[in-house]
């Protein structure tokens, strides 16, 4: 029993030499410490100071109305060499957003003027590989009489380029940045940030042979090109070439109807908008509504002169 207690008495001294040891070799650090110096733990302590803002790090401050510029490929995201390539570029302005206060703020419209012919021929058309190098690729500008346009809140223009099949049956296969921005030089009172979207373009070589769906796929693609650039009887033939092979072809309808809306006979071309949009029901019934197909037929509409009445409300050829 004595024995015991010598022990428990020898680890309680133990004990307080070591928990001394340790208070000790702490207070020795912290003497010790190089002046200036702080404790991870010292919430007194002054933290580090703000980085310096360099150049690249600053952004510029967006305002109210903001200048856009949105491109995008129209022939769709990817695409098979020996096909046609049509870009756009959409330039808008943001709406302004409500305060706290529930006030908007008022902007004044944007002019685009170039200091020497159109603003489109001043937009810059930048396409970068998968390396991040330019590539150049021989597009043509689609020219519009208007050498300057005003941009209100609720406003856009577009800009078009394009490429015809020989020309993309040149570009090597890749992933391929696409963005369109204005050259400041050679723009009058060009806003001094301007937000830009960038979109991917994926080119594939084109399979040998086509299958049916990509056979309909491009004479559609060729047809929506010859129309573009606004050689309707080639579009015509491309068009025909579709609905023989594919009579119930939603985007073939689509361009017949565009087609004879273009030769003034809109009669005919609601009437062709109909039967899409029949077929369009009767194949797809739970779907979404084909918003495509109603705005186009809505636009249609508009060209269709009312039929004349007499006195009674009937029609003269009653």
């Amino acid at each position: 029993m004595m024995k015991i207690k010598c022990i428990k008495h020898l680890l309680s001294i133990f004990m307080l030499i070591l928990m001394a040891a340790v208070l000790w070799s702490c207070t020795c650090r912290d003497e010790n410490k190089t002046p200036g110096s702080t404790s991870k733990t010292d919430a007194t302590a002054p933290g580090p100071g703000p980085a310096e803002e360099t150049p690249s790090d600053i952004q510029p401050k967006e305002e109210p109305g903001q200048l856009v510029i949105s491109s995008s490929a129209e022939t769709g995201a990817q695409l098979y060499t020996s096909w046609p390539l049509i870009i756009s570029a959409n330039v808008w302005r943001k709406i302004p957003v409500p305060d706290d206060q529930g006030q908007t703020p008022a902007v004044s419209s944007i002019t685009l003027k170039a200091k020497s012919g159109s603003w489109r021929e001043a937009l810059v058309l930048e396409v970068k590989n998968a390396s991040g190098e330019n590539v150049v690729w021989p597009f043509h500008l689609v020219s519009r009489p208007d050498e300057s346009t005003s941009l209100g809140v609720e406003d856009s223009v577009t800009a078009h380029w394009w490429l015809d099949p020989s020309e993309t049956q040149a570009l090597s296969e890749g992933t391929y940045s696409v963005m369109v921005s204005f050259k400041p030089e050679m723009m009058e009172g060009l806003p001094a940030y301007i937000a830009q979207d960038r979109f991917y373009l994926t080119i594939k070589k084109e399979p040998s042979p086509l299958d049916p769906a990509l056979s309909s796929a491009k004479q559609y693609q060729m047809a929506d090109f010859f129309l573009f650039k606004g050689d309707a009887k080639a579009a015509g033939e491309r068009v025909d070439k579709l609905l023989a092979a594919e009579p119930e072809n939603l985007g073939g309808l689509s361009l017949k109807s565009k087609l004879l809306a273009s030769e003034g006979k809109n009669l005919e071309a609601v009437n062709v908008l109909g039967d899409a949009l029949s077929l369009y029901y009767r194949k797809y019934p739970n779907a979404d509504p084909p918003l495509g197909l109603l705005h186009q037929r809505s636009e249609v509409l508009k060209n269709l002169a009312p039929e004349p009445v007499t006195v009674d409300g009937s029609s003269p050829s009653n």
